[in-house]
């Protein structure tokens, strides 16, 4: 069992027109809704691959039931926190001809320190003993920029995994709480460390730092260029396949789901970085904010490549 934690979920209108033109009526060419947020993107992305998983966070009011329904519609074991305030709506619009999206993004709603002490006391008794727990996504305003770290020092002290999926304040202060794998992109990694890197080796030479620290396994994604996969012992470079790019929404998110789902079937990091790449690269092979579709998945499998590098 995976459990994901999203604390700022969303509902995600999504969007198709020929183009945008101001100042002019724009017709509308197809709407679809989505259960949005990174954990909970990962959530979905397990269950299409056969895992089980079940998606913690805060849901409220008439939008947060359509967004459990929606997941509840694709397999995921729900269990959020209710609360009063109605969770976020973002509008993500793709236009046809010139093949760009523009997205709306609301800041989501406050959550009360009743709510965040449900949340701890729900982490702290979870109903399965999960392999991993992601914690995933942005943070409310009214909850304190620390919390990710709390929520792995709760998990970690009962004996819970930790992965940790996030940028700038919220990752510098979560891997200080020793979070048994982080998946920054290299931009984020980049932030995380203070300095630009270019080079493998210098991804390798500035994650040393936080493996000597406790941090079991470290991957840096990099879009086309693919994935970094390292721990203490290995570390290897893989490669997407070249696809026609559709949407890199959610790609990240699917990486992390799949290689959380390889560590949970007992594989070593090199293949679970193959699957990484296989999801990433699926979901960006699919329309809108649509995710890795199985028989993507498992025919990108056999085109990923994977190669170790020297530590």
């Amino acid at each position: 069992m995976i459990y994901t934690v999203t604390l700022n979920p969303s509902l995600d209108r999504v969007i198709w027109v020929d183009e945008i033109k101001p100042d002019d009526s724009i017709r509308i060419k197809a709407e679809k809704h989505y259960a949005g947020g990174k954990g909970i993107d990962a959530s979905r992305v397990v269950r299409t691959l056969g895992g089980d998983t079940t998606a913690t966070g805060f849901l409220g009011s008439f939008t947060g039931l359509h967004l459990e329904g929606l997941l509840i519609n694709e397999g995921v074991t729900c269990d959020f926190v209710k609360i009063a305030n109605e969770t976020r709506s973002n509008v993500i619009i793709f236009t046809q001809k010139s093949k760009e999206h523009i997205a709306f993004n609301s800041k989501g709603p406050e959550i009360t320190p009743y709510d965040l002490a449900t949340l701890f006391n729900k982490i702290t008794n979870l109903a399965s003993r999960p392999s991993f727990v992601l914690i995933a996504g942005s943070i409310p305003n009214s909850i304190n920029i620390n919390i990710y770290a709390q929520l792995i020092h709760t998990l970690k002290s009962n004996g819970v995994k930790v992965a940790l999926d996030a940028d700038n304040e919220p990752l510098s202060l979560g891997v200080k709480a020793k979070p048994n794998l982080i998946k920054p992109n290299i931009y984020e990694f980049a932030r995380l460390i203070g300095k630009k890197v270019e080079t493998d080796q210098e991804i390798l030479e500035a994650g040393k730092v936080f493996i000597e620290d406790g941090i079991e396994i470290i991957i840096v994604s990099m879009g086309a260029a693919g994935l970094i996969v390292f721990d203490k012992e290995k570390a290897y470079k893989i490669i997407p396949p070249k696809i026609e790019v559709n949407s890199t929404i959610g790609s990240g998110d699917s990486a992390m789901a799949a290689f959380l789902l390889g560590l949970e079937q007992g594989k070593p990091i090199d293949e679970c970085g193959i699957m990484a790449a296989a999801a990433g690269a699926g979901t960006a092979l699919t329309p809108g904010v649509d995710l890795v579709r199985k028989e993507d998945f498992n025919r990108l499998l056999k085109e990923v490549s994977c190669q170790p590098i020297s530590l």
